[in-house]
């Protein structure tokens, strides 16, 4: 699980919370990472990895702050690149297959924002949407909070 953001960033930093929670849930056989969204540390993560679950913040002018939604490679063109440079990850996957570097199951979960501004913590709406955030994950990954299947 890839957790992607920065948290100097206001709600930016979602994907970085969701990444903490699930790792303090110590669950066997999942591997945590937080990254930044730099694209050769994202490939050098899923390099070699069967199946990839990555949460990453989204932000378009129709933007509802809280909102989770799930993408899959098939569909990655059209999330829109929510970055402070111009490779989102749609374009990191593209690069992925093209160096053969890239899991044979990729999930993004974007949780839409409203601000990406300088500063520490997560909006209101954006906090509350952590919890349904590390669900979705969990269930993608087919287990609970305990660290039990979920099949």
């Amino acid at each position: 699980m890839i957790g992607i953001g920065n948290s100097f960033r206001g709600d930016d930093g979602v994907g970085l919370a969701v990444a903490e929670t699930i790792r303090s849930l110590a669950l066997p056989g999942i591997e945590v990472l937080a990254a930044t969204g730099e694209p050769g540390a994202i490939l050098d993560a899923w390099a070699g990895v069967d199946s990839v679950v990555v949460v990453d913040a989204n932000m378009t002018k129709d933007s509802i702050p809280g909102r989770l939604r799930r993408w899959t490679p098939e569909a990655l063109v059209e999330l829109p690149v929510t970055s402070s440079h111009s490779f989102g990850l749609p374009q990191t996957y593209a690069l992925g297959q093209a160096l053969d570097r890239k899991p044979r199951s990729l999930v993004v979960f974007s949780v839409d924002i409203a601000d990406a501004a300088a500063g520490v913590g997560l909006s209101a709406p954006v906090a509350a949407a952590v919890h349904d955030a590390v669900d979705a994950v969990l269930t993608e990954l087919g287990c609970s909070r305990d660290g039990t299947s979920a099949f």
